[in-house]
């Protein structure tokens, strides 16, 4: 997905960002609402979704901060 952002204007990387977070806080109602019907295979590879969308959170807020 990083290559995709490298095309992205300052306001659309915002954007991105913010969507990812309302994504991140529905994600990790999901994972807490529902932790204990998924399998321990779906739970890893949520929970490994959740940490990527951390870090290219971080990264796009980085990107942001550094371009203004």
């Amino acid at each position: 997905m990083r290559k995709i952002y490298e095309y992205l204007s300052i306001e659309e990387k915002k954007e991105v960002v913010r969507r990812l977070k309302q994504d991140l806080i529905k994600l990790e109602q999901e994972i807490s609402k529902n932790k204990s019907s998924f399998s321990s295979f779906i739970c890893e590879v949520l929970y490994s979704t959740r940490d990527k969308w951390k870090l290219e959170i971080e990264e796009l807020e980085r990107e942001i901060r550094n371009k203004m």
